[in-house]
């Protein structure tokens, strides 16, 4: 069973703090604890990686099988990454003045089109390095600008690709993201030998399609598990009241969370 310290408090909701192959059920006295300091609702995970699918999962890959392993047209595509750009982690100071710009160029396709300003950013990347996550950046060979970048941290036994962005103005015929992607596996899975590196849960919004991504050409896989929700006693009366008409209604807050409880009661949508 889970315990209060297993828990942190994150945009009004308390999650996991690391290791979800570790969790188990937690129980709804500990919950209520917790949210009697604060928050809107609890999100568990646990029965990790069940061989029955189920409607919630990570994205997970745990094994790593070199080029070969990857579809001929990838391993093509790789190979021109690799020849194109330097791979590597980076300090500080280079993230700041080498990622700054592919950082804010990558955000704009979803939206984001006033941008951060570079102290921001600064603060981003100082935050990051003070939870100990590594910095990866992909500069090109030629011009020496980065086009890639990624957030990257380490567990005991595992990594969470935290963010990850590509410049869309990179040359295509480059394929920048294929080859970061490709020499963060490598490095996490094979020279590190970590138990498995990981691109989040399945995603409420679906804005991004990287998870598809990297399911068909990068050998990530789905480690189904079971998803619990413990609400505050006022949210989880109006939950309740709403998930019956939860297909007509078009508030995306509202909406997010009528789908995880969704998920939570086993059904896909």
């Amino acid at each position: 069973m889970e315990n209060q310290k297993d828990f942190i408090l994150y945009r009004e909701a308390w999650i996991r703090k690391e290791s979800p192959h570790k969790s188990n059920k937690i129980r709804i006295e500990v919950a209520k604890i917790l949210l009697s300091g604060g928050g809107k609702f609890l999100r568990n995970t646990f029965n990790w990686d069940k061989q029955m699918p189920t409607t919630f999962w990570y994205i997970i890959k745990d094994s790593f099988g070199g080029i070969d392993e990857l579809p001929t047209k990838v391993r093509n595509q790789v190979r021109k990454s690799l020849k194109s750009y330097d791979f590597k982690k980076v300090g500080i100071e280079e993230m700041i003045d080498k990622g700054y710009v592919v950082y804010n160029e990558s955000r704009k396709r979803f939206g984001y089109t006033n941008g951060v300003s570079k102290e921001q950013f600064a603060g981003r990347c100082r935050s990051a390095v003070k939870t100990g996550q590594d910095l990866w950046l992909g500069i090109d060979l030629i011009t020496e600008k980065a086009e890639c970048f990624a957030f990257c941290r380490c567990y005991d036994d595992y990594c969470d690709y935290i963010s990850m962005g590509v410049n869309p103005d990179a040359p295509k015929s480059t394929y920048p993201m294929y080859g970061l992607i490709f020499e963060m596996n490598r490095y996490y899975l094979n020279e590190l030998g970590l138990r498995y590196v990981l691109d989040g849960a399945r995603s409420i919004t679906e804005h991004s399609n990287i998870q598809p991504f990297l399911e068909e050409k990068f050998k990530f896989r789905k480690a189904f598990c079971d998803l619990q929700i413990v609400y505050h006693p006022l949210l989880g009366v109006a939950v309740r009241l709403l998930f019956p008409f939860r297909r007509w209604i078009k508030n995306t807050k509202v909406t997010a969370i009528l789908k995880q409880e969704a998920w939570a009661r086993g059904l896909s949508q």
